[in-house]
């Protein structure tokens, strides 16, 4: 992905995960590909960067986890 020469290294990695997260979202769920759930991803993926132990995971398997983790319930 490019960097935008605005962004700090560390901004542009927390959006470049945010992103990748929300749109494995999209791949994988159809509810999330509809454009009207679209803000939904990136909310969601926007959370779950704020909370360390998912940052440690790529952010495909942290998204893969997250919607297991949904089916369960």
């Amino acid at each position: 992905m490019k960097h935008h020469e605005h962004f700090t290294e560390l901004e542009q990695d927390q959006l470049d995960w945010i992103c990748r997260f929300a749109d494995r979202l999209r791949l994988d769920d159809a509810r999330f590909a509809a454009d009207k759930h679209g803000i939904d991803a990136n909310e969601i993926a926007l959370r779950m960067w704020e909370q360390a132990e998912w940052r440690t995971l790529s952010p495909e398997d942290a998204a893969e986890r997250w919607l297991r983790e949904r089916q369960v319930q």
